[in-house]
């Protein structure tokens, strides 16, 4: 008896992932999915008599949405819903990392945490000591010799040397080399591109939940809606994305996308 169920009990959407349409490299896959809904709308178009009663309805421009909340904020959809790619450190292609710290001066000196970069001789150009009652006081600045409101760097030794009696605590920014992290950029100049989608889903047999099927939601030309993109900055924030469906334009069968549930 071939595989034919009807009512499915949806356990939950486990992952989405997006590939390239055109070398179907896998570009982002996400995987802690909230409130996932997939809709689809058609435009409707009257044949009417001369009376104004409607004889037929000839419908047109076939739509889909898809849309998801990920518990978690990730860089590969953020990506996605900003046209670019993730850019990856490496031991030839350096990130720079800016860097902002607080430093306890020891002997006047102060001790960075990393190397700074930047204009040879100028990588950092000012200092802030922090007061008592944590304001900023005095700013010096970057000198090749000591002196009044002027400071000195020794940037291969990641020491800073101020006047000497100066006491407390001082604020640096500076940039910093890594070759390991990563970057995203939002530009003016990019839109996302069309992705394929597989939506990967549990489903279970209402008569016996032991029995669990496998499906997937195949979305053959998806756009990721650009629109308006909100990301929120706190631990408990969601990271919402949705898709707009179209069929590929030279599909004969005009398909939005495929829902397939397997039986193994």
């Amino acid at each position: 008896m071939s595989f034919n169920p009807n009512e499915l009990i949806l356990e939950k959407v486990r992952a989405v992932e997006e590939y390239d349409a055109a070398t179907n490299e896998l570009k982002g896959r996400y995987t802690q999915i909230e409130e996932p809904s997939l809709q689809t709308s058609v435009e409707g178009t009257d044949v009417v008599d001369a009376m104004g009663t409607p004889i037929h309805t000839f419908y047109n421009n076939h739509q889909g949405t898809f849309s998801f909340t990920n518990s978690l904020f990730s860089l590969d959809l953020a990506a996605s819903q900003f046209g670019t790619d993730k850019v990856l450190a490496s031991e030839t292609d350096k990130l720079i990392v800016p860097v902002s710290e607080t430093v306890e001066l020891t002997d006047s000196k102060a001790v960075l945490q990393y190397t700074p970069v930047g204009t040879a001789g100028a990588e950092i150009k000012y200092v802030k000591v922090i007061n008592a009652n944590n304001t900023f006081g005095e700013t010096f600045l970057l000198s090749a010799t000591s002196g009044n409101g002027k400071f000195t760097l020794d940037a291969s030794a990641k020491t800073i040397t101020l006047p000497e009696g100066t006491t407390g605590r001082i604020f640096v920014n500076y940039n910093r080399e890594t070759t390991s992290a990563v970057q995203i950029s939002k530009t003016t100049d990019k839109v996302p591109v069309s992705r394929k989608l597989l939506i990967h889903a549990i489903f279970h047999d209402p008569c016996d939940t032991n029995i669990v099927y496998s499906g997937v939601i195949v979305c053959h030309r998806a756009h990721i809606d650009p629109s308006t993109v909100d990301i929120s900055l706190t631990a408990a924030g969601k990271h919402a994305a949705s898709y707009k469906l179209k069929k590929p334009y030279c599909d004969e069968k005009g398909r939005l996308f495929d829902i397939i549930v397997s039986e193994d």
